[in-house]
């Protein structure tokens, strides 16, 4: 099955990361996130994700929705899932927004090795961004393959 995942390392890199929550209605909202950071006993995942303080994502974060946050590394098309419940949605702090910037860097490199443009990768961060806390309750591989699945 390979080697483990190390999701700590993961989270440092240039990795894209989508968010997924759902509504009352179970009716599924997706966004971008950026500036992952994952806590020391990887308990706590924190990430800013794409959406304004009316939007769709904001309104199931507050309603406490389950979510699940993808994080992949694009060049080594490796990829974890977590799972778990927000315990945090907030207007990033300047510090997580360095944190943000300081990821996109990394994006912009990591898919610039993919041939993709430097103002192509910046234009995928959007102009709102809500802070979000969650605890991980879950993890699993998702690297494509024999293991694709498998709990962490």
């Amino acid at each position: 099955m390979g080697e483990p995942i190390d999701i700590a390392a993961l989270v440092g890199q240039g990795v894209a990361v989508m968010v997924a929550t759902r509504d009352g209605e179970l009716r599924p909202e997706v966004g971008r996130a950026w500036g992952p950071s994952l806590s020391e006993d990887g308990a706590r995942l924190s990430v800013c994700v794409e959406g304004g303080p009316d939007s769709a994502m904001a309104r199931n974060l507050e309603a406490g929705s389950p979510v699940a946050a993808m994080i992949t590394r694009l060049a080594a098309i490796t990829s974890v899932q977590l799972k778990g419940r927000v315990v945090e949605v907030a207007t990033p702090t300047q510090d997580r927004l360095d944190t943000v910037a300081e990821h996109v860097d990394r994006f912009v490199a990591e898919t610039g090795m993919l041939g993709v443009s430097e103002a192509t990768a910046r234009a995928l961060v959007g102009p709102e961004l809500l802070a979000v806390t969650m605890e991980v309750t879950e993890r699993f591989d998702e690297t494509p393959g024999a293991g694709a699945g498998r709990a962490l």
